[in-house]
């Protein structure tokens, strides 16, 4: 009896000591005993090394010597961020795997788990959960399913499961797959899969993959789905494709089904700062087609063009970037269409017209043709400069969409095409031991078209000019030349060959009186700039105290007011016998100048000062004036008075002389950075009346919207110098309505009131939630109604 009870009360110490023993260091990485590590309340608490757990609970059963060890309530193992916590835990200390029930919520390598059970082997960092709820926050996705798997390296596998990027028990969006993977770049895969809209299936699909925690990720981006009167139903499916860190393509599936199905592809590459590229190429079998101009969309009769093509395309593409050496850059415009009316079919959409053209401005500054241009044009350009001297080498090509799909014979085409055009460049330089600037341009070109005279031209135009300053005034008069030669490689005689001169008025160069071999022009021009500047400051307030109470606050202290006269003058003899010289642009046949064009430009500068707080030291928070200023007026008059015009004597019966050119008024104002206005006047003096007006107001504040105004308006004209047949006058209108942080509506509307007809209502509205954008417009314009509606998932 004395043995047994010596041995309970052994037995019974140990429990003691096991119970305040806690909690415990149990395992390392590997799970050896010799990294089990007991804390002692009475002795000092080690602090345990990164690559150990440390676990703890409310009561421990089991030992050293046990298989495994059970703890219940509140345990929890660490290992740096990662934790794992449960009502229930049973350690093994063999192998090292722990088996957690009840409440079970872990934290592991940034993601965050909950589950009603689980196993994990301590050592590989991998195990199971049941009922499990994974929650990723890069990207922001939520996955529940039946059995969640956790795969060496930070994957994880699932079955049975529920994707989302929405929080809440319902999401309005969720993807239900039988079964599904995370890889290790976080991109997640769906097998046999259903798309959900509260809880509700829209569609099926036997694979899907979503973007995870990289950037770019391969996959199906959110469709475009739209109705229009000239494309029927359309829905617009792109894929993207991640080909490298410096490159990505997009294919998109587009199906019209009063059209046909449409494919395209956009790729994009940057391999450097310096470098950049965007091809596009479209193309599909349309099923319809205008053997006459009378089947033709109404709004595209009337310039006696047909399509009856079917095989309709459209190739384009913008690069910049260098050839050997970062200084020697290249740049090249590519732009080529099946028929004329391509582009005025397929303007919108996520690969029309309207979005490729905004895309080319965007990121390279340089604008394409109009959609209605039956003219695309295509240049490959290289440049290289130094420090006085600059060089430049082009071909152009120019597509004439009015010689396509039999609506004219190739052979008679009388494009001009340039290939190639070569500029050596002498930049402004002061000739040494004199006053003088010098510049200059040397230019040669190669012309060729498969109608009418082609040949070379060589075109040399140095200037000299004489700056001269005062107090007062500066004065920089000028003199520069013109020589020019042609030697035509082939002369072909059609006729009159029509051309469009700057006034806007179709004038004729008759062909036949080109003559053959070498040929060349010279001539001269001289003119002079004057201008001066006088300026005057007002002083508004005191510059405000530097005080906290009065941080925040702003006022006007100076207004300078500044008057500059500016006096042009340029003048080229007339020249004779140029209607033997053959015809390629607009270089070939210069018009006599003398013409001085004068104008007053006032500005109005305010200076504004404010009180801005900035941390101090510990005696408080300090306070400062800051002072920015800004041009927020100005007011510029322009005239231009035509010496040659005022002694013209041919047409006089038809044309009486005009020598005063329109005043133009033109103000811009900006009192504050959410205005702008800017608007241009033209006035007749002898109509006295207003032929050309540029109106534009732009209202605009983050948080509530923006609202514009534009206003255009283009009188008919003939006159000696000038022709316009038409009368234009067009209002735009357009606002965007933050109506809340997550709805916004935005309205465009233009009408013209010399047809009397809208040209394009639209309404569109944009509902942005916490996990998608979903938006919706309906728009009217040539004659054409179309609907839209598309969607993105937030973080995918």
């Amino acid at each position: 009896m004395r043995r047994f009870a010596k041995h309970m009360g052994l037995t019974g110490c140990l429990a003691v000591a096991v119970i305040l023993c806690l909690p415990w260091t149990l395992m390392g990485k590997n799970a050896q005993l010799d990294r089990v590590r007991q804390y002692v309340p009475d002795t000092p608490v080690r602090t345990p090394e990164l690559d150990e757990w440390t676990f703890s609970a409310d009561r421990v059963v089991g030992d050293h010597t046990s298989e495994y060890m059970e703890a219940f309530g509140n345990c929890t193992l660490a290992m740096g961020d990662n934790q794992l916590r449960a009502d229930f835990a049973r350690y093994y200390q063999r192998t090292g795997w722990v088996f957690l029930k009840g409440n079970l919520r872990a934290q592991w390598g940034g993601d965050f788990l909950q589950a009603d059970e689980g196993e994990f082997d301590l050592n590989t960092m991998t195990g199971w959960l049941k009922n499990g709820r994974l929650f990723m926050a890069k990207p922001h996705v939520y996955v529940e399913a039946e059995r969640v798997a956790k795969n060496s390296g930070g994957s994880y596998s699932f079955q049975n499961a529920k994707v989302t990027a929405c929080d809440g028990e319902k999401p309005a969006w969720s993807v239900t797959s039988e079964e599904g993977e995370v890889v290790l770049d976080g991109r997640v895969k769906l097998y046999r899969s259903a798309f959900r809209i509260r809880d509700v299936p829209v569609f099926y699909w036997p694979y899907m993959a979503l973007p995870g925690r990289g950037d770019r990720q391969s996959g199906f981006l959110p469709p475009a789905v739209s109705s229009s009167k000239k494309l029927g139903m359309q829905v617009n499916l792109p894929y993207y494709w991640v080909i490298s860190d410096e490159a990505d393509a997009t294919f998109y599936q587009n199906y019209m089904s009063r059209r046909g199905y449409m494919q395209g592809v956009e790729l994009r590459h940057t391999e450097d700062a310096g470098t950049r590229g965007l091809w596009m190429v479209d193309a599909l079998k349309d099923n319809r087609r205008a053997e006459t101009e009378a089947d033709e969309w109404k709004d595209y009769r009337g310039d006696g063009l047909a399509r009856p093509n079917r095989s309709r395309w459209w190739v384009r593409s913008k690069y910049d970037g260098w050839l050997g050496s970062p200084e020697l850059k290249v740049k090249l415009d590519i732009d080529l269409v099946s028929d004329q009316n391509y582009l005025r079919d397929f303007q919108n959409g996520p690969n029309g017209f309207d979005r490729t053209r905004a895309e080319f401005l965007e990121a390279f500054g340089r604008d394409i043709d109009n959609k209605d241009s039956t003219l695309r044009t295509s240049v490959a350009y290289a440049s290289r400069s130094w420090d006085r001297f600059g060089a430049t080498g082009s071909l152009t090509y120019v597509e004439n969409l009015e010689f396509m799909n039999g609506n004219g014979r190739e052979a008679d085409n009388t494009t001009v095409q340039t290939l190639p055009e070569l500029n050596l460049f002498a930049f402004q330089q002061q000739v040494p031991g004199t006053p003088l600037e010098v510049s200059g341009n040397a230019k040669y070109d190669f012309f060729t078209r498969n109608k009418g005279h082609s040949g070379h031209r060589v075109r040399l135009t140095p200037e000299l000019k004489l700056p001269l300053q005062t107090d007062y005034v500066t004065f920089i008069p000028s003199v520069s030349g013109d020589v020019t030669t042609y030697d035509l490689t082939r002369h072909q005689s059609y006729g009159d060959q029509a051309v469009v001169d700057d006034g806007g008025r179709t004038r004729y160069i008759d062909t036949n009186a080109t003559k053959k071999g070498f040929q060349s022009r010279a001539t001269w021009g001289a003119g002079f700039t004057a201008f001066s500047e006088m300026t005057r400051v007002f002083s508004l307030s005191e510059t405000p105290l530097a005080e906290p109470t009065l941080a925040g606050t702003s006022r006007w202290t100076r207004l300078k007011h500044s008057i500059v006269p500016r006096v042009e003058y340029a003048y080229t003899p007339t020249i004779t016998g140029q209607d033997e010289l053959p015809y390629f642009d607009r270089y070939d046949r210069i018009q006599g100048r003398n013409e001085v064009v004068y104008s007053l430009t006032n500005v109005l500068d305010r200076r504004r000062e404010s009180v801005v707080l900035s941390p101090g030291s510990g005696d408080g928070p300090r306070t400062s004036v800051a002072s920015d200023y800004l041009d927020f007026l100005v007011f510029r008059i322009e005239q231009a008075y035509d010496r040659n015009e005022a002694t013209r004597t041919d047409q006089l019966a038809a044309y009486k002389r005009r020598p005063f050119s329109d005043v133009l008024a033109e103000i811009r104002i900006r009192p504050e950075n959410f205005i702008d206005l800017v608007s241009r006047t033209w006035f007749s003096p002898y109509k006295a009346s207003l032929t050309q007006n540029e109106n534009y107001l732009r209202l605009h504040k983050s948080g509530l919207g923006e609202f514009t105004v534009g206003y255009d308006y283009l009188t008919s004209i003939d006159e000696y110098k000038r022709y316009r047949e038409k009368t234009m006058s067009i209002l735009a209108l357009g606002a965007k309505w933050e109506i809340s942080n997550d709805l916004t509506l935005i309205t465009k509307y233009r009408h013209d009131f010399n047809s009397r007809r809208d040209l394009e209502r639209t309404l569109a509205l944009s509902w942005a939630a916490e996990c998608y954008t979903l938006y919706m417009s309906v728009s009217q314009k040539s004659g054409d109604t179309r609907f839209e509606i598309g969607f993105d998932l937030f973080n995918f």
